[in-house]
């Protein structure tokens, strides 16, 4: 959630977060916004709009939501200005919220599963892949043995998704298990001047 959000970055003078919260159909409520026009008019249509944010995160929203102006854009974004992309978890996500007919399909780290209902409300545990443990993004602290350690004493995932196949370009960082099985957790890949990655978990 954008309290939580907020909360761990208070103390970052770089990190800026700005969030749109669907609250109805027709609706959004924004939060961290630097003036008030700010989107005013929801999700941008325009370049000049959305070039001046470093990285997109995309929640438990349908692919359907954006419309193809806003999809190539968001394309646009990554390959072009050289952004970030991420998706995350959640019952409206990835495979469950139609993103393998979307025109981003080629963006995603990973190759989205055929069926539906890949969102389960149920736990899973986290585990760093060998790659992770090298990887700064995965780094809780700087020592890599207490960062393992740390890793280990994580509380367990809320919830887990069923991301799919990661791509041969991909790079899994993080792994988790669930009812007996091992899904990818964290993926990331490089795409054009920028990058895209995936979350299999909303919290």
């Amino acid at each position: 959630e954008y309290k939580f959000i907020r909360r761990a970055e208070d103390n970052d003078r770089v990190v800026q977060i700005v969030s749109m919260l669907r609250t109805t159909e027709n609706k959004i409520y924004r939060q961290g916004i630097s003036d008030p026009t700010e989107l005013a008019d929801g999700f941008p249509t325009r370049p000049e709009d959305l070039f001046g944010y470093d990285g997109i995160v995309i929640g438990s929203v349908e692919a359907g939501y954006f419309t193809p102006v806003q999809q190539d854009l968001m394309r646009e974004f990554v390959d072009r200005r050289g952004g970030g992309l991420l998706w995350l978890g959640g019952r409206s996500s990835l495979a469950d919220g139609g993103w393998a007919g979307s025109s981003l399909v080629d963006l995603l780290p990973v190759v989205l599963p055929l069926q539906k209902n890949t969102f389960h409300r149920a736990s899973a545990d986290a585990e760093l892949t060998p790659l992770g443990a090298d990887s700064l993004i995965c780094r809780l602290t700087d020592d890599p043995k207490a960062n393992a350690e740390r890793w280990g004493k994580l509380p367990y995932l809320m919830d887990y998704q069923e991301a799919g196949t990661p791509k041969p370009a991909a790079a899994g960082l993080a792994e988790m298990r669930a009812g007996g099985r091992k899904y990818p957790l964290s993926l990331s890949q490089n795409y054009g001047r920028g990058g895209t990655a995936g979350l299999g978990t909303s919290r």
